[in-house]
């Protein structure tokens, strides 16, 4: 499989939309993580949206990544989120209990009220 596509673009509102496509595995995890720490510490944006909707295949490396992203954003107190996971992504997240914490709170959809 070609590795996965990673784009990142800037937003009115100073946010990052980092935009994956394809499968993050450990070919092409490193790039993901290496990229979701430079946004938080160089670009410092107000926050970084992970956008998956076109993922469709990720390992325990790739989720590893997504956590790596996270904690460099919560370490510079911006924020993060995941969107678009869905099928087989959004398994695997609720299945290594970080689906809660990384999923941005407008994809996670009807629920109790927290």
């Amino acid at each position: 499989m070609p590795p996965a596509l990673i784009y990142t673009r800037r937003a009115p509102d100073g946010s990052v939309l980092v935009e994956v496509r394809g499968e993050v595995d450990l070919e092409t995890s490193t790039r993901l993580r290496n990229i979701l720490i430079d946004t938080a510490a160089h670009l410092m944006p107000t926050k970084i949206m992970v956008d998956l909707l076109h993922v469709t295949f990720i390992d325990s490396t790739g989720i590893g990544a997504l956590a790596a992203g996270h904690n460099a954003a919560q370490q510079r107190r911006l924020g993060f989120g995941v969107r678009n996971a869905n099928g087989f992504v959004a398994a695997q997240l609720r299945q290594t209990g970080l689906h809660d914490t990384l999923v941005a709170d407008q994809d996670r959809g009807p629920g109790p009220t927290r």
